[in-house]
């Protein structure tokens, strides 16, 4: 007799079961079976329930494998814990890791917590086979707008073509644009992909960072209890902390922590910027490709500080218990959008109106930037010296005009609008400018010239001009190389479809060749051409050409000397613009630069 007793109630008696010496399981069952379902010994149940679950674990695994391909599931680990990844087609792919702390509660406008640091690690396996949420963000930027996203949404994506950690692969980390107040860094056209990490063999992290006000309110009342003394450009020290997450992780992604590029676009663009400037990002980063970023970068905290009182009107808020008890909804409902300091920023697609300017979003805090870039430049110390890329398009205005029925315009039209806004400057300017873009110069395309020639004018004045100065002062300042390009391509075809750009554009809209590098040309336009795929190519060469070495090809020389255009073919010109630019800077039009 084996030592097994099992006590079991049937009529309320008590009866023992003993299983003898050799018996198997299914005898013992049978031989003591009393009723069903009511005397069954502990070993029964336990195999049956195996059993039962066994079958169950197998059927979904059945189903689950029938439509997913073999080996897509991958495993690395990082300095907080292991994770799981895919993979697909070659491809791994990471999505929705957590970089930071949520910034939810007590922990609203406030810098970044690290995860290792802090203990807030997670245990076991963290999935990282799909996305997490967006930043919390309102669409469209008004009171009315419709809100969604969250603001636990500190994450980051990772795509690589190996996990050999001794690959030390080139790594571009993305910074996307969107005023900094809305996207993500998982926009379909508009962020890295499967696609582009084949087709480039390169490693690429993006990234979401804290929004409008979550991520940028510049406030007296949230410098209480502020373990920096400031306020306002929490977004950009998410990016920082990001940064520190792939130098310290990116090996086990086969990345290269030594060979880091930033790239972004608008807002992204000023991001990179600001990066370049920031003394917290110092050795995070040896490359950076600003794309349409702004010019202007100038506001003090205090200002700042001041221009948004009209946020705390508007949140019926006095303190800062008030503040963070308010929803996403109220947060987003109480930003300033259409009165100063104007955070919509409509106005900064049209040729100006003579002092009327928008307000800023991004500050000079003291913490994140120590003093304004052209400054910090000029001082010659704090800032990254690494090789740097300005680009622009040559109508970057053409995503979003202030007129809708600008397809439509005559030239009529044209003079008639550029006198308009122009006279109050000063009466002989519309003349000069008209002369200096006349209706004779040499239209791309058949038809919606006017078009074409308004939005050169406002791009030039609002954007071009301002990053060519921008790039002289870089080239000034920088012992690294500085190179400048703008994108003149004209697509085939006008923008049909985008969840990106609000506008039918034509010509060399604001996204082209962020649009380009990512593969999203395609969805944009319906279909492309074969001049659309060269742009396309040229765009993908050179970057990854300079991410690999931190410079571009002799093809291409250092700015001031020439500016590259890029379309279906490259070239290089000398002095792009100079006469044009002469006339915008000379009458105290940079002051009206994008900002933000």
């Amino acid at each position: 007799m084996s030592d097994d007793v099992y006590e079991v109630q049937e009529r309320n008696e008590y009866r023992y079961l003993v299983q003898e010496e050799g018996e198997e399981e299914e005898q013992y069952c049978r031989r003591h079976y009393v009723s069903p379902f009511l005397v069954l010994s502990r070993k029964c149940i336990f195999l049956i329930c195996c059993g039962v679950l066994s079958l169950l674990a197998l059927a979904g695994y059945l189903a689950y494998v029938a439509q997913t391909p073999p080996h897509s599931f991958v495993d690395v680990y990082t300095d907080c814990g292991e994770l799981w990844g895919r993979k697909k087609d070659g491809i791994y792919s990471f999505k929705g890791i957590p970089y930071a702390a949520p910034p939810v509660g007590e922990r609203r406008w406030k810098p970044p917590v690290d995860l290792l640091k802090s203990g807030l690690c997670w245990k076991g396996v963290y999935d990282a086979t799909h996305p997490r949420g967006m930043c919390a963000q309102i669409q469209p930027l008004d009171e009315t707008g419709q809100v969604i996203g969250e603001e636990d949404c500190l994450h980051l994506n990772v795509w690589t073509p190996t996990l050999r950690t001794d690959a030390r692969l080139p790594v571009m980390v993305w910074l996307h644009g969107g005023f900094l107040h809305m996207l993500s860094g998982l926009e379909r056209g508009y962020s890295p992909s499967e696609d582009l990490t084949a087709q480039t063999g390169l490693v690429y992290v993006s990234l979401n960072y804290r929004l409008n006000a979550f991520g940028f309110l510049a406030l007296e009342l949230l410098r209480e209890g502020s373990p920096t003394n400031t306020s306002g450009n929490y977004g950009f020290m998410d990016q920082i902390a990001a940064l520190r997450w792939v130098q310290r992780n990116i090996h086990v992604f086969g990345g290269d922590p030594g060979k880091i590029t930033i790239f972004g676009q608008s807002s992204g663009g000023t991001s990179v910027w600001t990066l370049m400037m920031s003394p917290l990002a110092k050795g995070l980063f040896h490359r950076a490709i600003d794309m349409s970023g702004s010019y202007i970068y100038n506001s003090s905290l205090e200002t700042a500080e001041k221009d948004n009182l009209v946020f705390l009107h508007k949140s019926g808020c006095q303190d800062l218990a008030c503040l963070h008890k308010l929803s996403k909804a109220q947060v987003l409902k109480a930003i300033p959008w259409k009165e100063y300091p104007y955070w919509a920023a409509n106005d900064l697609t049209d040729l100006p109106t003579k002092g009327k300017f928008v307000g800023p979003v991004a500050v000079v805090d003291g913490y994140v930037l120590l003093d304004t870039p052209f400054k910090t430049w000029e001082n010659g110390n704090g800032y990254n010296d690494v090789p740097f890329v300005i680009g622009t398009t040559e109508q970057e205005v053409d995503f979003s005009p202030n007129y809708e029925n600008i397809s439509l315009w005559t030239w009529d039209d044209y003079r008639w609008f550029v006198t308009e806004k122009l006279t109050p400057f000063k009466a002989s300017l519309p003349e000069q400018a008209l002369e200096l873009y006349p209706t004779s110069d040499k239209c791309p395309t058949n038809d919606r010239c006017p078009e074409w020639l308004y939005t050169t004018m406002v791009s030039d004045m609002r954007v071009t001009c301002p990053n060519n100065d921008l790039a002289s002062r870089a080239a000034n300042a920088l012992k690294s190389p500085v190179y400048r390009y703008v994108v003149t391509h004209t697509p085939s075809k006008a923008v049909n479809t985008s969840n990106l750009i609000p506008f039918s554009s034509r010509f060399s809209f604001h996204l082209l060749d962020s649009l380009a590098f990512f593969r999203g040309l395609k969805e944009a336009l319906g279909e492309t051409s074969p001049t659309d795929r060269r742009f396309q190519e040229i765009i993908t060469k050179y970057f990854v050409y300079f991410a690999e070495t931190g410079k571009m090809p002799t093809t291409w020389p250092k700015y001031p000397s020439h500016v590259a255009l890029l379309s279906s073919n490259f070239t290089t010109v000398q002095n792009h613009s100079t006469a044009r630019c002469k006339l915008w800077e000379e009458n105290g039009f940079y002051q009206y630069a994008w900002i933000n």
